[in-house]
């Protein structure tokens, strides 16, 4: 597994304050998205795996710091962590009275929502399911992403998701380009996140004028004051822009 990554954080802050987990698998089960370099981020054994997640979640607080809702990510799928860690994640959100979770995972996955629901329903906890989708450019997200979503509209992706990922400041992108996903996924979603992209080795190249000329921009004040959107840019070290740091940043 990839070694000092930012693995507990609590932002209360948030339009929706919450404690936020980053917790590992035996690794990403589709692992083509071009963008992405977390799949890295994964257990050598499901037992070294379920130990560095019960040394994380050992640092959520729930109630005693006024938070209810605990954000759960990895770095593949929530269906891919082992049934030792999610009943650990079940028993620390009982023991702390977290009432709300947030999972992340990949669309092809969609049809065990129900099983997570029903797994954490029986402690009362209910669950929002977050998916990774990066844009509605099919072109972009299939022919130059790989992310696994071919013909699948957005209507589609939000009859199993509730909230989505974003993502801005590749090259191919424009403000335009964004401003057609928002106006896409407002009406489908109750919440998204905008992740500005940060290059990796392979991928895409970070476009450094489209996201300048994004912080300049009329959309970027409409974004960051809406509380349906959080932005997060784990390359904005100085937080020069007051926006949130995603878990996957090196210490």
């Amino acid at each position: 597994m990839i070694q000092d990554l930012i693995r507990y954080q609590s932002d209360l802050k948030s339009s929706l304050p919450r404690e936020h987990v980053l917790l590992v698998s035996m690794g990403c089960s589709w692992g083509k998205c071009t963008f992405c370099d977390y799949c890295k981020d994964k257990a050598d054994t499901v037992l070294t795996g379920d130990i560095l997640n019960k040394k994380v979640l050992s640092q959520v607080k729930g109630k005693e710091i006024g938070i209810t809702t605990l954000d759960v990510t990895c770095s593949a799928s929530y269906t891919e962590l082992s049934f030792t860690t999610l009943n650990l994640i079940r028993q620390t959100c009982v023991n702390t009275g977290i009432s709300t979770i947030i999972l992340e995972g990949h669309y092809i996955f969609r049809e065990n929502n129900i099983y997570f629901t029903e797994f954490f329903g029986e402690k009362g906890i209910s669950v929002t399911f977050r998916c990774g989708v990066e844009t509605f450019d099919e072109h972009i997200r299939e022919d130059i992403l790989n992310k696994g979503l071919p013909g699948v509209s957005p209507s589609d992706i939000a009859k199993y998701y509730e909230w989505i990922n974003l993502m801005y400041g590749m090259e191919w992108q424009s403000i335009e380009q964004l401003k057609s996903d928002i106006e896409t996924a407002k009406p489908l979603f109750k919440h998204i996140n905008l992740s500005i992209y940060t290059s990796v080795e392979g991928g895409p190249a970070r476009d450094v004028k489209a996201i300048e000329e994004f912080y300049g921009s009329e959309l970027y004040t409409e974004l960051i004051n809406d509380p349906a959107i959080e932005i997060f840019d784990e390359w904005d070290d100085k937080n020069m822009h007051k926006v949130g740091h995603d878990l996957c940043r090196y210490k």
